[in-house]
């Protein structure tokens, strides 16, 4: 009986003219995405859209940042400061409808203590809406599609080997090095019940890491599906935990009725305490640690 030789085929990274194809093709599709919600935005103003043209124009800020090295730093600069704006204007909008969805989900608040409730919050979003129109109108696409194409224009090899000594697969290897090291500073300090500023924090940096990964995935051809779906939950559990701090503020600075408070205030505690044994317990079963496939 002779023994059988088992040969491991090894895959290895793209070379580097298809990283820079690549690279240029997420960047164009990120862009193109974020243009096309701001025009569904602007038109409907769909919960689900304004959602996804939030998202889309973080990812695009994180795929920008991916290509400061390479890129006129005040291009980038500028790009990310209207994209900014937009992200920002969203969040207020986004909060009243997550606020809206949250308290339909808990029957826990009597009829009468809704209706006063949702009143408050839909007048909240009409004129916050109005606001968010005036902010798409602002958002000139035209001038920024001219930025986003020189930005790409500069993802050539000739400009990388005149700014850079180390290869491209080196570099994202770096970045994501420096992405997860505040995630396995904060994942230690999370956990404690009153620190919401440790997972506020940790929800940021986790959503950072996922975006790179978003990013580089179609960009290398690697699959980090398992790694992206783990970070996606945690994100799930922190970014309902930061809900709650949200709707809170949120109520805080509306005129509502003492009876309305207290009962919010009672959903609040219960939702933070559940949240957070969720949380105690993703981290004890799944524990998230560091990788990044070559």
């Amino acid at each position: 009986m002779t023994a059988r030789t088992v040969h491991t085929q090894v895959q290895l990274p793209p070379d580097p003219a298809m990283i820079l194809e690549r690279s240029r093709g997420v960047l164009f599709a990120q862009w193109g995405e974020l243009v096309r919600l701001r025009r569904e935005v602007h038109k409907k103003a769909d919960q689900e859209d304004i959602h996804d043209l939030r998202v889309a124009s973080r990812r695009f800020r994180a795929a920008l940042s991916l290509c400061r090295p390479f890129a006129p730093k005040g291009a980038i600069i500028d790009l990310k400061k209207n994209i900014r704006g937009v992200t920002q204007a969203l969040g207020a909008l986004r909060n009243v409808d997550e606020a809206l969805a949250f308290f339909r989900l808990h029957d826990s608040v009597d009829h009468s203590l809704e209706s006063q409730l949702y009143q408050t919050l839909s007048e909240l979003r009409s004129k916050e809406l109005k606001r968010i129109k005036k902010v798409l109108v602002a958002f000139k696409t035209r001038a920024l599609d001219r930025q986003v194409r020189e930005i790409v224009a500069r993802l050539n090899r000739e400009q990388i080997a005149e700014n850079n000594r180390f290869s491209l697969v080196a570099y994202f290897s770096d970045v994501s090095i420096r992405l997860f090291l505040p995630i396995h500073r904060l994942l230690a300090i999370a956990a404690v019940p009153g620190n919401r500023s440790a997972r506020h924090a940790l929800r940021i940096a986790i959503k950072k890491w996922r975006y790179f990964f978003e990013i580089i995935s179609p960009i290398l051809d690697r699959d980090h599906t398992p790694i992206l779906d783990l970070l996606k939950e945690y994100q799930s559990v922190l970014g309902s935990m930061n809900d709650i701090v949200e709707f809170e503020i949120l109520l805080n600075k509306l005129k509502l009725p003492t009876t309305v408070r207290e009962s919010t205030s009672v959903i609040f505690l219960a939702e933070d305490a559940l949240l957070l044994e969720k949380f105690g317990a993703l981290i004890e079963q799944k524990p998230l640690s560091y990788t990044f496939l070559l």
